[in-house]
């Protein structure tokens, strides 16, 4: 029973010092949903992720932003486009809200942002990306400033305060960034708030024709959420190199689009062999910006006449009456070429016109539809925000991966913490984003910055252009060190429970001597230790002088001149009932030796 009471205080110990480490964060689903921007103007909706910035806390929405390391927050500078944003009240509310640092008390202005503590450099500096992002970080006001997300706790971090016109006018809202360097990220693993530096998202679903089937999206941060996805999934590297073309990092090969129709047949819109690459761009405010002959392809295969483009908030949208009869009712697949193949509903396919009237609040006109397409010129293609109305994104910037789903549009939630073995912040090896394929990318490298991985993320020099080989996570393996843990524990109580057995059954083959014996009168002297061994069984003694011990079997003392009394050493293959310990003394007394590591005897 000892060496099992002491493996399980073992397994006991080890067990708290693992969790100590593996189970001090789990991580934390965070909003994405309509939030009143001011509260004295009645529906001034805009959806994204709710914060709180300064002291006292003001309120702001932030949207996610995979290209940005660093974090902006707009103040009364707010620099909307006037082309597109015809007053200051729309601007204040398609911003989120705008700060007011000289009523904050915790805001603290540096030189610049970088003394402020933040990145040195931003990803999104390539053709496509916003056009300012290049000049954004050396010319934004930097300090650090208390930050929160319900439910992480209050960070303090540094922000940037933009003093340029640098995102175009539909892009909105604060950028939070959570580039491969994010200073948001790296706070709150920092802080233990979040076991990695992983993100998810699922945008959820709006513009439905009855309100209660719309649902709030999450933005998951140091894992993602089982609930909402569907099946396999597919893992790239991030890329980040100039000669993808691809900002974000994220870019896949879109090998088909399908139209489908309501009574189950689908039509291509691409040629045979005319796969388009694409980046993923959560940000942006359309489902997919593509080559304007398959946009056009799209929109004759359903018979609907197109009348115009869409100036609202889904800016470049194809626009069309909904009262034509021929209004596309069905829905359109996208088939990438790594194998995953995601369907996207007509409610987020084809959304009524949105926008924000010139008193701040919301206005959804169901009299038009938007095809959320644009055709895109010479730019580069991009899946946005509307594509993750129906495929779900995980971001590892630990593993320098990224991974998507079919998303399951459920408000349920079951958060996965994920824990790459690249990874160490968050204090688990075990886990990861991928097996097989989706290992790190070396590339360009870390120029440190605040906490972890370097501002070039996974990718570059030795990442191909093309998208990785495609490689299924496994779920029980991505829920990081919970799984390791618990089975390195078990290895160690059962190293731990044989290395004592071995030990005892050493002890028992070489007992240190008993003490010296006198012999008494008619006795048996027995030599140094005064006992005779005997290979012995119920019915009587059988002389074997010098038997060694065998599992299961009794050897006993020829003791009769000691009152008559036979004894027998108990082996190791006797029950534990049956060790009772008794030595015998030189008056035939039995004695218990035991404590001092003696064989153990019972009378026979």
């Amino acid at each position: 029973m000892q060496p099992l009471m002491l493996t399980f205080f073992i397994a006991l110990w080890a067990g708290r010092a693992f969790g100590a480490t593996c189970d001090t964060a789990a991580p934390m689903a965070l909003p994405i949903t309509d939030v009143i921007v001011d509260p004295s103007i009645p529906g001034s909706f805009m959806r994204g992720v709710p914060a709180k910035i300064g002291t006292p806390p003001q309120d702001i929405v932030v949207m996610p932003w995979p290209d940005l390391n660093n974090t902006y927050i707009y103040d009364e500078e707010a620099f909307c486009d006037k082309t597109v944003i015809f007053s200051d009240t729309i601007c204040a509310v398609r911003r989120g809200g705008l700060f007011q640092d000289a009523e904050s008390t915790s805001f603290s202005k540096s030189s610049d942002l970088i003394a402020a503590g933040g990145a040195a450099r931003e990803l999104g500096n390539v053709r496509g990306a916003e056009l300012g992002v290049a000049k954004l970080l050396s010319t934004s006001v930097g300090g650090t400033e208390r930050f929160a997300i319900a439910p992480a706790n209050t960070t303090t971090m540094p922000i940037g305060i933009p003093r340029m016109r640098w995102d175009h006018g539909y892009t909105i809202l604060h950028a939070l960034g959570l580039g491969a360097n994010s200073t948001y990220l790296n706070s709150l693993v920092q802080a233990g708030q979040i076991p990695s530096r992983v993100w998810s998202i699922f945008w959820g679903r709006m513009w439905t024709d009855n309100e209660s089937t719309n649902l709030d999206g999450s933005l998951v941060l140091g894992g993602y959420d089982q609930e909402k996805v569907i099946g396999k999934n597919v893992t790239q590297r991030l890329d980040y190199s100039e000669e993808t073309g691809c900002w974000t990092g994220m870019k896949v090969t879109v090998s088909n689009l399908l139209v489908n129709f309501r009574n189950g047949t689908d039509f291509s819109v691409m040629p045979r062999d005319s796969a388009v690459q694409c980046c993923i761009v959560p940000q942006r405010q359309l489902l997919w910006e593509g080559p304007s002959d398959m946009v056009g392809t799209f929109i004759s295969a359903t018979q609907m006449n197109n009348t115009g483009l869409s100036f609202g908030m889904h800016w470049g949208a194809q626009q069309f009456d909904a009262s034509d009869p021929r209004l596309f009712d069905g829905d359109a697949t996208f088939v990438l070429s790594n194998g995953l193949s995601v369907r996207v509903p007509n409610s987020q396919l084809m959304t009524p016109f949105v926008a924000v009237d010139r008193n701040g609040s919301r206005i959804v006109d169901r009299s038009k539809r938007e095809l959320l397409f644009s055709g895109v010129g010479d730019n580069p293609t991009t899946l946005g925000r509307y594509f993750f109305t129906a495929a779900y994104l995980m971001v590892d910037h630990d593993a320098e991966t990224f991974t998507m789903w079919q998303a399951n549009p459920s408000s349920r939630t079951n958060l996965v913490p994920v824990v790459s073995k690249a990874g160490d912040e968050g204090g688990c090896e075990e886990g990861g984003g991928a097996n097989g394929d989706g290992g790190s990318a070396g590339g360009n490298g870390a120029e440190g910055g605040q906490g972890g991985g370097g501002d070039g993320g996974g990718g570059g020099a030795n990442a191909s252009t093309d998208e990785a080989t495609a490689s299924s996570v496994n779920a029980g393996a991505i829920a990081g060190g919970v799984v390791g843990g618990v089975a390195a524990l078990a290895a160690l109580a059962v190293l731990v429970f044989f290395l004592l057995r071995r030990r005892k059954r050493q002890d028992s083959a070489n007992p240190p001597p008993l003490p010296e014996m006198a012999s008494p009168a008619g006795g048996y002297t027995g030599g140094a230790d005064g006992v005779y061994y005997y290979k012995t069984n119920r019915s009587g003694l059988q002389e074997a002088p010098g038997a060694e011990l065998s599992p299961g079997e009794l050897h006993g003392v020829s003791a009769s001149s000691y009152g008559g009394a036979t004894w027998a050493i108990t082996a190791n293959g006797m029950p534990p009932e049956s060790r009772v310990t008794y030595e015998m003394d030189g008056g035939g007394v039995p004695r218990d030796y035991t404590s001092q590591g003696y064989p153990r005897f019972h009378s026979d």
